[in-house]
């Protein structure tokens, strides 16, 4: 087995989830969209400032019903079953119905996307769990995909406020399909919902997951003595302590805060640019680890990877891929994201807050062009 060649690969799949806990949360409006019967936290996390206008929740449900949606099959207290409504109104069948009225049409799923042989697609996921537990969302939602036979990685970002249908749920935004699946006993718990949403919604299969709070990030920066992070656009934002701080397009050497300010900065931009720095800081830390020979202790290395992570990425997972290792560096990925208006548009729900109506074509041909390259 080629492990210094298996190396290569595995820096850049590692250093990606080790940037991901730096993009967990934002600095405005954008939580989850939980209807009133879901116990949240009004506490802030305390890794994020508190939101200038906090996402309101949705109204009553009476007022949560958009007038194309069919009402019949409510039962007392708004929720719904499948069996309540006849056959022709699932259009989620076969997965499991609502439990809420939506305010928009719940779309069926679609068809899976056709993808080469021994593909593997990994979740990389960043949440903004608190130190001492309780409610999070998945900000920051990454898929890592690996074609052993056309010898290419693919990163693809989703945008958090994605609204689509999560099954045995309703709609909802995309960052809350992991943190709830156990809450709802869904099989195969968080990640079980997490992956079947991807599939309704996309035809996207997910086979493993990774997920990561930003706590070790700093560390892991730090340990590398900074990044270089090739910027593609000027950014100007506050940061804490600085003000308006600015850093210019080009090369830029940052330390751990720096990079951490740099990705989740969205005073001045939007998550779409935010995923596109997520991406830029991910390939600077895949090359520092690369040029530091990081990776001599591989079964190391990966164990001290997963001390930081939870999921159900193995190291026997990777081995498949080893050959990659000299076909493909940090420079070579191929990087998509889901951004509007192209794949995607703003819609403000009836209850106030603002999310991303998917545009399913269009996505489903960005997600056919970044898995069959």
């Amino acid at each position: 087995m080629r492990l210094n060649q298996l190396g290569r690969w595995l820096g850049l799949m590692a250093t990606a989830v080790g940037m991901l806990a730096c993009a967990l949360g934002s600095t405005g409006v954008g939580g989850p969209v939980f209807p009133q019967s879901i116990e949240v936290s009004p506490t802030p996390s305390p890794f994020l400032p508190e939101a200038n206008t906090p996402t309101p929740f949705l109204p009553g449900l009476s007022t949560q019903l958009a007038p194309f949606v069919d009402n019949s099959g409510l039962l007392p207290g708004g929720l719904a079953t499948p069996t309540s409504l006849p056959s022709g109104q699932r259009p989620w069948a076969p997965y499991a119905g609502p439990i809420y009225p939506a305010p928009t049409a719940i779309p069926s799923p679609v068809t899976p996307i056709e993808m080469g042989a021994g593909v593997l697609n990994i979740a990389l996921l960043g949440s903004d769990v608190r130190p001492v537990g309780g409610s999070f969302h998945t900000d920051t939602i990454l898929i890592l995909s690996l074609n052993p036979t056309k010898r290419t990685i693919t990163l693809i970002s989703f945008p958090r406020d994605l609204y689509v249908y999560i099954p045995a749920y309703g709609m909802q935004r995309i960052n809350v399909a992991f943190p709830i699946g156990s809450s709802l006993g869904y099989p195969g718990g968080d990640f079980g919902l997490f992956k079947d949403a991807l599939m309704y919604n996309f035809g996207l299969r997910v086979d493993r997951w990774l997920l990561m709070d930003f706590s070790g990030f700093e560390g892991l920066v730090n340990s590398l003595g900074g990044i270089n992070v090739q910027v593609g656009q000027t950014l100007t934002d506050h940061r804490a302590g600085y003000g308006q701080y600015t850093v210019h397009a080009g090369l830029v050497h940052m330390d751990a805060a720096t990079a951490l300010w740099y990705v989740r900065a969205r005073y001045t931009t939007n998550d779409f640019d935010r995923n596109r720095r997520q991406q830029e800081v991910l390939v600077a830390i895949a090359k520092k680890a690369l040029s530091l020979n990081a990776l001599a202790n591989l079964p190391g290395f990966f164990s001290q990877l997963r001390s930081y992570v939870s999921g159900d990425l193995t190291f026997q997972d990777l081995l498949p891929f080893a050959g990659m290792g000299t076909s493909v560096s940090p420079d070579s990925v191929r990087r998509f994201r889901v951004i509007s208006p192209t794949q995607c548009y703003a819609w403000i729900t009836p209850g106030g807050a603002d999310v991303q109506l998917p545009r399913p074509d269009a996505i489903r041909t960005l997600l056919q062009q970044a898995l069959n390259p």
